[in-house]
């Protein structure tokens, strides 16, 4: 059956008309995230001035040029608009009149006014200058690992293209002087078609955008610990797990540090639960700091923390742990609060069986600093850093496939 056009501007019309209002409502759904409320209002307008376009010769001509064009820019504008608040970038409002403003300039100069292939050059640049800035705006976000992102990009990519493509095309191929609608171009049937397609894959791919990062912000609230922001235990876990069974594989050194803040029960007590919070959040920021970006550092429970990092041998691994006391040491200083903390150490080799076994070490080595007076490291071995001189080692510890 042939699809005559006023049913496909209706259709086209009627469906960017819906997808708008069904991203508001999930923006209404998810106050969270303000983007799908910003692109459904953008298709509602890209819709009315579609639906004014079409309607040439039957409204004022005002209403189905200058005032159509400018609905469908500021839509447009509108997409770029919610890249940035979706990304969390200022969201730059003002910039969104550009286009309309040069679209409704050009058409206060009666020669462009009255050649439709002006016109249409004119709004098919701004179109697709409006549809490159909304795809860099979400490339921008890249980092965030969102499967729909790169279909995104490639979408308003290809409708930015096809628009810049009709600045030529209509130089080559120009309608006829004097001609009235763009609709009675035999090439509007396949723009409306288009329009139509992108439209419908560009809302698909908005919303799933924002459904993959409400699902991404809940599996990380998942592994993340609300006060500190660091892994929680589950996310140590299953990341210290990952790390051992790569030092089995390649035999690369692994260090496993376990934290205890000294006294913290005191402080919570004499101080309050204000002050301890602030503590360990402050513990957290620092050892983040001196361990680096490559290190798996996470709070197991209460005041007790751990890490897990390559290192190339005992020494780099105490090193690394005895800069991070002394920094927390000197962070926290001030008259009324100035915690410690003392630190385990195991040192894992290719011979290592499991994790639990490595911890195990790393945790008897820590109740040791605790024991000798805090604020120290203590490795497996009994070598201590800070405090007084550790004793001699607890050789029963060495059935353990430890080394330090």
């Amino acid at each position: 059956m042939r699809l005559d056009i006023p049913t496909l501007a209706i259709v086209t019309v009627f469906v960017t008309a819906l997808l708008g209002a069904l991203l508001v409502f999930a923006g209404l759904q998810n106050r969270a995230i303000r983007a799908p409320m910003t692109w459904g209002v953008a298709f509602v307008l890209c819709a009315a001035g579609t639906a004014l376009v079409a309607v040439r010769g039957m409204v004022p001509d005002w209403l189905s040029i200058q005032f159509a064009n400018m609905l469908v820019l500021v839509g447009l504008g509108l997409v770029w608009l919610g890249a940035r608040q979706f990304d969390g970038r200022r969201p730059r409002a003002a910039l969104i009149a550009v286009a309309p403003l040069i679209w409704l300039a050009a058409c206060s100069v009666p020669v462009i006014l009255a050649d439709i292939n002006a016109r249409t050059i004119i709004a098919s640049a701004l179109a697709a200058a409006l549809a490159l800035v909304a795809g860099l705006e979400i490339w921008r976000g890249r980092a965030e690992p969102l499967l729909s992102r790169w279909p995104t990009v490639i979408t308003l990519s290809a409708y930015a293209s096809i628009m810049f493509a009709r600045v030529p095309l209509t130089l080559m191929v120009p309608q006829p002087a004097g001609a009235y609608h763009l609709t009675a171009s035999a090439l509007y049937p396949f723009l409306s078609f288009g329009t139509l397609l992108f439209a419908v894959v560009l809302a698909f791919l908005l919303l799933n955008m924002t459904k993959e990062r409400t699902e991404l912000r809940h599996k990380t609230a998942a592994l993340v610990d609300p006060l500190t922001g660091v892994a929680n235990r589950r996310a140590f876990l299953t990341g210290a797990q990952k790390l051992a069974a790569q030092q089995r594989a390649d035999g690369t050194g692994l260090a496993m540090l376990l934290f205890d803040l000294d006294h913290f029960k005191a402080i919570n007590d004499r101080l309050g639960h204000a002050a301890g919070d602030a503590v360990l959040m402050n513990f957290a920021a620092t050892a983040t700091r001196a361990l680096g970006p490559n290190a798996l550092f996470g709070r197991i429970g209460g005041e007790e923390f751990g890490a897990v990092l390559r290192v190339r041998g005992a020494d780099e691994a105490l090193a690394v742990a005895e800069q991070l006391r002394r920094a927390f040491a000197a962070a926290e200083q001030s008259d009324d609060i100035a915690p410690t903390v003392s630190v385990g150490l195991a040192l894992a080799d290719k011979t290592t069986a499991t994790l639990p076994a490595l911890m195990a070490a790393a945790d008897r080595a820590l109740y040791r600093a605790k024991a000798k007076g805090r604020n120290r490291v203590v490795t497996a071995n009994s070598l201590a850093v800070g405090g007084a001189a550790a004793d001699e080692a607890e050789h029963d510890w060495r059935k353990l496939p430890i080394s330090a």
